[in-house]
């Protein structure tokens, strides 16, 4: 079944969000090595996405929200994916819807602040053209332009 990226005050997902938020907040914890290849959202970026300030897109299969992306005033991105729906390209679909439409609204830059050790936000990084910031401390912030034209809406 394909995945619909969409924008989260659409009617259809009234009462979808608080669901995917369970989801996410139900994830067990784990540490060592892996962790970095299918890191669990922190608690904060769990409450960051919560948040409607600024707008948001959900990635939804089968009318379950799998996704979701949140661009606050500031141009910070936060985007939290389900556990066993990551590392399909979802997290890709919901940055560049949510890059095209910052750039639509003139935001001039958008920053994904992570950890040097998720792989997942690397990839991610790098493949939207991101530029890399050492924050020390093992910090990480993902700086890019948007560019309204660059980035198609498609299915992920």
């Amino acid at each position: 079944m394909p995945i619909v990226i969409a924008a989260v005050d659409h009617p259809s997902l009234a009462g979808h969000v608080d669901r995917f938020l369970d989801d996410l907040r139900a994830e067990s914890r784990y540490f060592g090595p892996r962790a970095a290849h299918n890191p669990k959202p922190f608690p904060s970026l769990i409450e960051a996405v919560a948040h409607t300030e600024g707008f948001r897109f959900a990635a939804v299969e089968c009318g379950r929200i799998v996704g979701l992306a949140r661009v606050d005033h500031h141009g910070e991105l936060f985007v939290a994916v389900v556990a066993e729906r990551r590392k399909m390209g979802i997290g890709s679909a919901l940055c560049e819807a949510s890059l095209q439409h910052a750039g639509q609204l003139g935001i001039a830059t958008i920053v994904l602040r992570s950890t040097q050790r998720s792989t997942a936000a690397r990839r991610l990084g790098a493949r939207l053209g991101c530029v890399s910031v050492d924050r020390g401390h093992g910090r990480v912030e993902l700086i890019v332009a948007p560019d309204p034209t660059r980035y198609l809406r498609r299915s992920a």
